[in-house]
């Protein structure tokens, strides 16, 4: 125990030694609001020689892309994406079959 919360129960309990009357206050634990959590934006961009090109941009390209050869987008199970800046291109495979490309820049 902490000397301050032994020195209220000593006090408590040598006012109901002497008879008085003690009405004890009970501390009401509320609890802690949690702070809202912001999303947090995040963009990578790749720069290249004086080029610059957003990556969250290029899965979009990617994206619509394939829904452009006459897929559906809810048909998009995985996707990697493969950045080759010397060819200014991003390579992409799709579903672990379907490959293709995009201009990077």
């Amino acid at each position: 125990m902490e000397k301050k919360e032994m020195e209220t129960k000593n006090e408590v309990t040598l006012e109901k030694e002497a008879g008085m009357e003690v009405q004890e206050s009970v501390k009401e634990e509320t609890p802690e609001k949690e702070a809202p959590k912001k999303d947090v934006v995040t963009e990578v961009m790749l720069q290249y020689r004086e080029y610059e090109a957003n990556l969250g941009t290029v899965a979009e390209r990617v994206k619509a892309h394939y829904i452009a050869k006459g897929n559906t987008e809810e048909s998009i199970e995985s996707v990697q994406i493969y950045i080759k800046p010397e060819d200014f291109t991003a390579y992409y495979v799709i579903n672990d079959g379907i490959v293709g490309k995009v201009n990077l820049f």
